[in-house]
Parts: C-alpha cells; sequence; structure tokens
C-alpha cells in the first residue's frame, strides 16, 4: 500500500500533533497546518485542499504509517489522504493455466476450521484482499457454524505450493465487545494492539488498515497483515487473559498454543536485575518538543512584534495585488470593478485587562549593573514591575558580588535560587534563577543565567551561605553542578538515586527499584497490574516475598 496525496482540510487547530508525528509531510503554522514542499510533486507549500498535488513517489510508501498515525492522531480530523493498494501480481509473467472454479458457499463446522484451516492451494497473486476461511476463538455454549465467504478465482502460477509453503496463521481482524472494565490487562500484555482510556480498550490505529483507534466493534476492520503475523501470540495471551473476555478475534491458519498470564498472582515473578531505560522501547515515552520555549525574554519579544508587523504589510500588500489584477480582469470583460480591499483595524480592548509584556530596562539598578558588568549582561528588561538581568555564565559570580557589596544596590539576601529545564530550546538546556531581595531598600532583583547541557556554574555560596541547600536541590532535581560547592550531594531522594525527577524527560513514575506491598483485594490486584505495566516504561517492580 501508498499514500498517494495528503491534503488539510478545513478546520486546522493548530495543535502540532500532526508535525510532530510526521516532520517530513506537515508543517503547522500561525493558523493552519501546510503540507510540505519538498514532500510533494509540485514543489508548492500550503493545505493541498485545492491542488490535491501527489507527493514525491519515494515517500508514498516509507511515509505511509506516520501519515496514517498523524491523520488518526488529529483532534478535529482534517487530515485527508489517498490510500492506494498494490495490485502487482508476484506470479511469474507467464502463468501455466487458468482455473476458474465455481463460487459455491460451504458450511464449515469448528472442527473442520480447525482441521484444515487453509484450502489446498494458496496463491497470492493479485491483492492482498484475498476471501479467507476464518477461526473464531470456541466461546462457551452451543457449538457455532462458520460460514466460509465466496472462494474467489485462483490463478495459478505453476504447481501447487507444498504444505511447508503455507502462509504463517496471523490474526486478521481483533475487536473489542461491550463489557470492558479497563483493567488494563490488554495492554499490559500486547501494547503495540490496545490502548486503554479511561472507559474502554481501543485498537491502536498503527496497526489497523484504515487507521483509526476506536474498539473496532463495529468497522471490524482488519489488522496490517505483517503486524497481525507478528503479534498474534501477544493478541491470544490478551484475549486469554481478558477477565470479562471481552476481546474477540479471527485467525487464519492453525492458532499457536500459548498460556494466559497470571496477572495479579502472588508467584508471578518479574525480571531482576538493572534496568536501562531505552527510549527506542518505549516511544510513548519520547519527549514531545514543544514548537516554542516559553522563556521570558525581551529580544523574543521584540522579534516576535516585528514578525507580526511584517506579516500584517505582507497580506495587505497580497490584498492590494489581488484586488488590482481582479479590476484589470473586470475592466477586460466589461464588469463592474469589484470593491477595493480596506486594511483592517487593530482589535480593540474590549475589556479592562492589561497583558504584561517585557520593555526595555529603565530601572537605575539594572542599568547600574549593566554599566559594572561591562558586556557580560545578554539582556536586561521589566515587565509587571520585576527586574530581570541575565548574564552570562562567566559573569554570573560578579554579578552577584556587585548585587550584594554595592552601595547602591545592597540586595542583601538570597531569598530563592531555582532552575527550569527547557528540551527544545537553542543553545541552552535550563535556566538557573537567583531571586535576590534588597531588605533595606525593600526592592527585588532576578539574576539569570543560561547554562548548557553538563556545564557547570560556579556556587553562589561563597557570596550568599542560604545557596547552599538550594543548590543541592537543583542538582538533585536536574543534575547541574556547582564548582565550589562545598558539599554537593543529593538533598531530597536517596543517594542511589537514578535520574533526576525534575527534567522533561524522566517518567512519570520515576526511576529505581521499590519494594511495594499489594492488597489482596480486586484494587491490590488492579494496582499490581498497572505498577507491571509501568514497569515496562520505567520502574523495576521487585515485588516482596514472605522469608
Amino acid at each position: 500500500m501508498a499514500i498517494t496525496k495528503v491534503w488539510i482540510e478545513e478546520g486546522c487547530i493548530v495543535c502540532n500533533a500532526c508535525e510532530a508525528e510526521c516532520p517530513d509531510v506537515f508543517h503547522v503554522t500561525e493558523d493552519s497546518c501546510h503540507i510540505k514542499g519538498d514532500a510533494r510533486v509540485d514543489g508548492h507549500e500550503n493545505e493541498n485542499r485545492d491542488e490535491k498535488a501527489a507527493l514525491k513517489a519515494d515517500l508514498q510508501t516509507s511515509l505511509e504509517d506516520s501519515i496514517i498515525a498523524a491523520a488518526a492522531g488529529c483532534p478535529v480530523d482534517v487530515i485527508k489522504y489517498d490510500l492506494v493498494v498494490s495490485t502487482e501480481a508476484s506470479a511469474p509473467a507467464a502463468p501455466a493455466a487458468v482455473v476458474e472454479p465455481a463460487v459455491v458457499p460451504v458450511a464449515v463446522t469448528p472442527a473442520a476450521v480447525a482441521a484444515d484451516p487453509v484450502p489446498p492451494i494458496v496463491v497470492e497473486a493479485a491483492t492482498e484482499a484475498v476471501a479467507q476461511v476464518t477461526a473464531v476463538p470456541v466461546i462457551p455454549g452451543p457449538p457455532a457454524t462458520v460460514v466460509a465467504e465466496p472462494a474467489p478465482t485462483v490463478v495459478a502460477a505453476g504447481p501447487a505450493p507444498t504444505s511447508s509453503e503455507k502462509a504463517k496463521p496471523r490474526i486478521t481482524k481483533v475487536w473489542i465487545e461491550e463489557g470492558c472494565i479497563v483493567c488494563n490487562a490488554c495492554e499490559a500484555d500486547s501494547p503495540e494492539v490496545f490502548h486503554v482510556t479511561e472507559t474502554t480498550c481501543m485498537i491502536k490505529p498503527d496497526v489497523r488498515l484504515d487507521g483509526k483507534e476506536t474498539e473496532n466493534r463495529i468497522e471490524k476492520n482488519g489488522l496490517k497483515p505483517a503486524d497481525g503475523e507478528r503479534l498474534i501470540e501477544s493478541i491470544i495471551v490478551a484475549a486469554k487473559g481478558c477477565p470479562v473476555d471481552v476481546i474477540k478475534y479471527e485467525v487464519l491458519g492453525d492458532a499457536p498454543v500459548v498460556e494466559a498470564k497470571p496477572h495479579g498472582s502472588p508467584d508471578a515473578e518479574v525480571a531482576a536485575g538493572p534496568y536501562v531505560f531505552d527510549y527506542k522501547s518505549a516511544p510513548n515515552r519520547q519527549v514531545v518538543m514543544p514548537k516554542t520555549v516559553p522563556l521570558p525574554s525581551f529580544h523574543t519579544y521584540t522579534e516576535e512584534q516585528k514578525a507580526a508587523v511584517a506579516a500584517d504589510e505582507a497580506k495587505w500588500a497580497k490584498q492590494q495585488a489581488d484586488f488590482e489584477t481582479a479590476k484589470t480582469k473586470a475592466e477586460a470583460e466589461g464588469k463592474d470593478a469589484p470593491k477595493p480591499p480596506v486594511k483592517a483595524a487593530p482589535k480593540k480592548n474590549e475589556t479592562d485587562m492589561e497583558f504584561p509584556v517585557p520593555t526595555e530596562a529603565a530601572d537605575p539598578d539594572l542599568l547600574h549593573l549593566m554599566d559594572l558588568l561591562d558586556g557580560k549582561v545578554s539582556q536586561a528588561f521589566e515587565q509587571s514591575g520585576e527586574l530581570t538581568l541575565q548574564v552570562h555564565p562567566d559573569g554570573l559570580i560578579e554579578a552577584l558580588m556587585f548585587c550584594k557589596g554595592d552601595a547602591l544596590l545592597r540586595y542583601e539576601m538570597l531569598a530563592d535560587q531555582t532552575a527550569t529545564h527547557y528540551p527544545a530550546a537553542n543553545g541552552f538546556a535550563f535556566s538557573v534563577v537567583y531571586q535576590l531581595t534588597s531588605i533595606t531598600r525593600r526592592k527585588r532583583l532576578r539574576i539569570r543565567v543560561l547554562v548548557k547541557e553538563g556545564q557547570e556554574l560556579d556556587s553562589a555560596v561563597q557570596i550568599y551561605p542560604s545557596a547552599n541547600w538550594m543548590e543541592r536541590e537543583i542538582f538533585d532535581m536536574f543534575g547541574i553542578r556547582f564548582t565550589g560547592h562545598p558539599g554537593l550531594t543529593r538533598i531530597l531522594c536517596p543517594d542511589d538515586w537514578e535520574g533526576f525527577p525534575l527534567r522533561k524527560e524522566y517518567p512519570t513514575l520515576g526511576w529505581g527499584q521499590r519494594d511495594i506491598d499489594f492488597r489482596e483485594d480486586r484494587s491490590g490486584v488492579l494496582m499490581r497490574m498497572a505498577m507491571e505495566k509501568a514497569g515496562n516504561m520505567g520502574i523495576n517492580l521487585k515485588v516482596p516475598k514472605a522469608d
């Protein structure tokens, strides 16, 4: 299969989900989503709503899964595409014979299907959409009758394949009946197929042919053949382990014999040993980088304002050019001239709310520090009456010494010292902020420094002793080291704790090994199952055993 075209319908809410899923095709702007020119045959970049331009040939197959995933994840369902099924025959160019048997419905009992689930001759020639005799898992009750679908025309391409050449068994369809209790057992057994929400269980779009995520109860949409063959055992295990028996599936071929995992059993062992978190094996734990970095910055604000003004001017110029073109066309056709465009007036603030914006530094303290530091200041600005001075890392200690010792400043107290992680920023990874207070002058000042990954800062303990525990907490939570600190050790987490909990990529449930005792009632079983599921994402769960 291949996706030949993809376009964006009206109604995009600019959520950035599609670009995060498939950045090679989608580009989210301020007001809509575009199909990139690099991915299109015509080289244009827009919604592709009117042109329906085709994707480049080399991308139609390679980006199929990511485009389907982006369309399925769109919250307003505006991503549309054309999906074409390959019809190239895999048989030799000159077939030996053509056999066209009559189409006769056949009633087959479950025993007969189990004895010979695959027809004697199976030739995958024209297309993947071949009618199949499917076996439904045996459910307690009266024996069911499975009716085989009419057999299609079969093109024989030589001798009949032997039994060893028959296709491997695979799951063709899987769906969820009503009655799911949201126990998470199925997702723990087969996370690539099942997704448990707050109310029910879904079949993931990545393994479905239609790319949708639902219970698949009504559609009965098929699984992708490769996934149905690869995940057959995990799906059967999940169906057997379902406590309310709502997972149903159809299997082509001899289903393998597998045993359900004993969820919640006290004898169930969890793999021991050190755990190394691997983002490739758990892609749902990867950090989705934000499109913009929410770092308060006067420089960024001024650049955004200039860009907004330039965009408005370009839009107005385009409206005027379109008017001149329409006017010339109307004159040539003898029609009335169109109305000239009217430039949009700035929106009036209907409320009494005024949003604070950064302004250029005018406070005497900021101006005095900029003169003292002489080029070691990145930017200084005011916002909502707060003073911010951003300095280079090599000028941090000098700035703190001036703030405390200069007679015009006298910021005697370091009230707080914090840090923030910006994983999508360019040129830095963290910001460390020093909140200074002048008790005698009743004034406050914020000193900020941007830090790269692995970069160390000079400790402020020599100037402000109160920085001791604050810097230990920053090291404990973010991993930022401070040179010259008298005892830089963890302060909140144990000394052997793995990772830094306030970084954005840190798993929600954390790393490390913990002994947890579960209750024996239903809530304890569900808690254990949830923790085992989390263990696949980053926790080494060690279940205590009585001596």
